[in-house]
């Protein structure tokens, strides 16, 4: 078992001792750390964090190794384990011997959804009272996997790990920006609209990073992005869909179909009729990008039964703007003017994540149970929340706001107007905090 063991000093530099830092394959390259939000671990629990790949989970298990030893954790009692690099069979050996050597363990699982079998995994770990914290980039399976763990420690540790918000990225490029925070549905910008020419440039900027870390430092070095990230989101994209066990040119049709619609209703027959599958075939493949977080599914809302209307069409929507920048730049277009000519489409893309992200918790407050969209014969808003059996509409608005009659209380986001029911749609995401469990 001692041979096992030597392969995992290379991923736990810090068994060595202090200065360890300089060897880990993420902090050494780390020019700068992003703030992100602190998770308390409860001991002899599981702690999963699920979330798109490259929005910095590996960094943030690291960054907890560092919180662990300054509180006090003896360095070789926290072992750091990549999923995707070992079998389930050597992970449950390298856990095993550790805890004959060390006794409790504090057991990092990056990517756990690479092992066969690694529900049964956090079943044991969970059964013998190991305190664990696990990532997964969240293929469909991950949700349906977890929902069959209760009583394991799970419940109320489990969180969405999402690109940084506007809020988040432009205190990290500003930090001398005002603190404010509030609920989607009462913006007060009172405080921070003094700042909107500051907030305004900012959220252009985070518009061409999407808040993906590495994006956002380079574009704080250099104010561009590098050409290898849109590489990137390109391969993480169809790389859940194979991992899935699925078609990666099934999934770039129905990804290239959905890019050209910018935004408009569909229906999964149409869909499918484009690339040439079945309508199921449609809904299972977008069930999958969005359980790994690339896109969000609106459905329409039946006001007058409170219900979705999951016959009438749909709305796709990106969870981050660079995914759809990378995917105009893997189709020939360049980047800067894509985001120039699409604006307000991808404005419109990140008001609904980010509206979302302040709302979602695993489990109890998932998308499907409070947010779609409304439309009629002659209109349509962008983004209608249910709370408390109440409707209340978000509609983008980045040109001149038109006002429209709706069965519900609605807001406009514009670009520069600000008003009784007006709000600069900078400031509104500014304000807007993720929910409790979302980093």
């Amino acid at each position: 078992m001692a041979v096992k063991i030597v392969k995992l000093v290379r991923h736990n530099p810090w068994w060595k001792g202090e200065g360890w830092e300089r060897e880990d394959p993420n902090l050494s390259r780390a020019g700068e750390i992003i703030p992100r939000k602190e998770v308390g671990i409860k001991e002899n629990s599981i702690t999963l964090l699920r979330g798109i790949r490259r929005a910095g989970k590996s960094f943030y298990l690291k960054i907890l190794v560092k919180k662990l030893i300054s509180e006090g954790v003896p360095a070789r009692k926290i072992v750091y384990i990549p999923c995707d690099r070992f079998t389930r069979r050597e992970v449950k050996g390298f856990i095993e011997e550790l805890k004959l050597r060390h006794g409790e363990l504090y057991v990092l699982l990056d990517e756990i959804t690479y092992l066969n079998g690694w529900r049964l995994l956090l079943k044991e770990l969970g059964e013998d009272g190991i305190t664990t914290i696990a990532t997964g980039s969240n293929p469909v399976e991950i949700r349906k996997e977890v929902e069959l763990l209760p009583g394991r420690g799970v419940e109320g540790n489990e969180y969405y790990f999402n690109p940084l918000n506007f809020r988040e990225f432009a205190r990290f490029m500003n930090p001398k920006l005002p603190t404010v925070a509030f609920r989607y549905d009462e913006p007060v910008v009172d405080d921070i609209f003094a700042w909107y020419e500051e907030i305004e440039g900012l959220f252009y900027a985070h518009l061409q990073t999407g808040g993906f870390p590495e994006a956002v430092l380079d574009f704080k070095a250099t104010k561009t992005i590098k050409e290898e990230r849109y590489e990137e989101i390109i391969r993480l994209v169809l790389g859940e869909i194979v991992k899935s066990g699925k078609s990666e040119e099934i999934a770039r049709e129905l990804l290239e179909a959905v890019f050209r619609l910018k935004g408009n209703r569909v229906d999964y027959v149409t869909l499918a009729r484009e690339t040439g599958v079945s309508h199921p075939t449609v809904r299972e493949y977008l069930a999958i990008l969005e359980s790994a977080r690339i896109i969000y599914t609106l459905e329409a809302w039946d006001v007058s039964r409170k219900r979705h209307a999951h016959r009438k069409e749909k709305k796709i929507v990106f969870q981050s703007p660079l995914i759809a920048t990378a995917f105009a730049v893997y189709l020939g277009e360049d980047p800067l003017e894509f985001v120039e000519g699409n604006v307000e489409w991808l404005v419109e893309n990140t008001v609904a994540s980010h509206v979302i992200w302040h709302l979602e918790e695993p489990i109890l407050r998932e998308k499907h149970t409070f947010a779609g969209f409304y439309y009629d014969s002659n209109k349509e808003c962008d983004l209608v929340i249910k709370e408390r059996g109440k409707f209340f509409g978000i509609e983008v608005k980045y040109g001149k706001v038109k006002r429209k009659t709706y069965p519900f209380p609605v807001i406009y986001l514009s670009k520069d107007e600000l008003g009784d029911d007006i709000v600069p749609v900078s400031l509104y995401l500014y304000g807007l905090k993720k929910s409790r469990r979302s980093i």
